[in-house]
C-alpha cells in the first residue's frame, strides 16, 4: 500500500500545484509548499466538527496546533463512516485518507477523503506532532527554506507536553475492551449493541472491529441477548 506522508494542516491548506504522482491509477498529488508530494497523508488532531451521516457524504474537520484539515467521509470507506458516526466532537483522532484538490493555484482548495479513522489519546497526538515536526525540517533543510514554514513548526512543537510520557505499548484487544464495556453496563437490561460498539470505539476501535468482538464473544457464549438489540454478559 501507499506510504502514507505526514504535513500540518497550515502547510497543506497551502498548497498550490499537483504533480503526477507516477501511477496512472493514482491521480494526481498535492505538492506542498515544502516539497511533499501527498498522495494519502496520516493525520492527528482534534476532531472539532462532524456533519451528516453514514447513509450520505459526511464532512468533518481535524484541528492539529497550525491549522484544520477538512475531511469528507462516504460509501467509497463504509468503516470510516460508520465510526466517524459514533465519535462525538471534541476527540482526538487518527486518520489516514487521500489527499484531494480542487481548483488551482491561488483558487486551489484542498480535503482529505478518509479512509480510515480512530479514536486516540493526548499522547499519540503529541507523538505526531514530533514525528510531523522533524519530517517536516528535513523537507526544509533539503529545499533551504527556513523562513515561514520553520516558524510554524516551532508553533507546532510548542503545543507538545513537556513531561510526555509514552510508556508501555500493548496491543489492541477488541475482545477484552468490549467486554470491559459489557461489565460496565452489566445491569438488568444489559446494553445495548449500539452503546457497546461506542464504547468500543471510543477505546479506539473501528465500527466494524467493534461489531465483530461482540459477535465473537456471543459465539464463544461469553455474553448473550436476553432481549432485541441487547447484550449481557453470562
Amino acid at each position: 500500500m501507499e506510504p502514507a506522508v505526514r504535513v500540518f494542516a497550515r502547510e497543506f491548506n497551502g498548497s498550490r500545484s499537483t504533480a503526477d504522482a507516477g501511477d496512472a491509477l493514482a491521480g494526481r498529488a498535492v505538492v506542498t509548499p515544502s516539497g511533499a508530494h501527498c498522495r494519502r497523508l496520516f493525520l492527528v488532531g482534534a476532531l472539532t466538527e462532524r456533519k451528516g451521516s453514514g447513509d450520505d457524504v459526511m464532512h468533518a474537520r481535524l484541528a492539529d496546533p497550525t491549522g484544520t484539515f477538512a475531511l469528507t467521509v462516504d460509501r467509497r470507506s463504509p468503516d470510516a463512516a460508520a465510526t466517524l458516526e459514533y465519535i462525538d466532537p471534541p476527540a482526538f483522532v487518527a486518520a489516514v485518507g487521500e489527499a484531494v484538490a480542487a481548483g488551482t493555484g491561488t483558487r486551489m482548495r484542498t480535503s482529505i477523503a478518509v479512509e480510515t479513522i480512530t479514536v486516540v489519546d493526548r499522547t499519540v497526538r503529541d507523538l505526531w506532532v514530533l514525528r510531523t515536526a522533524e519530517a517536516t525540517l528535513e523537507r526544509l533543510e533539503a529545499v533551504g527554506d527556513t523562513g515561514d514554514l520553520a516558524a510554524m513548526v516551532t508553533t507546532a512543537l510548542e503545543s507538545v507536553r513537556p513531561d510526555l510520557d509514552v510508556g508501555p505499548l500493548e496491543p489492541v484487544n477488541a475482545a477484552e475492551i468490549l467486554r470491559s464495556a459489557l461489565e460496565e453496563g452489566n445491569g438488568p437490561r444489559g446494553l445495548s449493541r449500539r452503546d457497546a460498539i461506542a464504547r468500543g470505539v471510543a477505546a479506539g476501535l473501528a465500527a466494524s472491529a467493534a461489531g465483530q468482538a461482540i459477535d465473537d464473544l456471543l459465539l464463544a457464549g461469553e455474553c448473550y441477548s436476553p432481549s432485541a438489540g441487547m447484550l449481557r454478559l453470562i
